[in-house]
């Protein structure tokens, strides 16, 4: 097999790189859009890789369990500060002024 043959697989390999870059910054955005670069890279890809391309699968695995990993960290992070976020509303909302209700009054002649 030729080095070309294993070149959208090493591509491969540095998008999912990025990938993990990108989740660890949080920049989720600039995710999905590599997300739509992946899409397009795999549906080139042949059904049956090549055997030379065997390592680098294995890297790409190696490397998606890492996003997979990183990804579930930060939610976990997120939802702590969710957490916290909601607790010092209702920390803020015991410090606030009670409103009076307004009553309606009907005037009829």
């Amino acid at each position: 097999m030729s080095a070309e043959s294993v070149e959208p697989y090493e591509a491969l390999a540095a998008l999912i790189e990025r990938e993990l870059q990108l989740v660890s910054l949080r920049s989720f955005d600039e995710l999905q859009a590599l997300k739509e670069v992946r899409i397009e890279l795999e549906r080139s890809m042949p059904a049956t890789p090549p055997e030379a391309a065997r390592a680098t699968l294995e890297r790409c695995r190696q490397l998606q369990k890492r996003v997979e990993i990183e990804l579930l960290r930060v939610r976990e992070v997120l939802l702590l500060e969710l957490g916290r976020v909601r607790h010092a509303q209702r920390a803020a909302d015991g410090y606030a002024p009670v409103r009076r209700q307004h009553r309606v009054v009907a005037a009829v002649a």
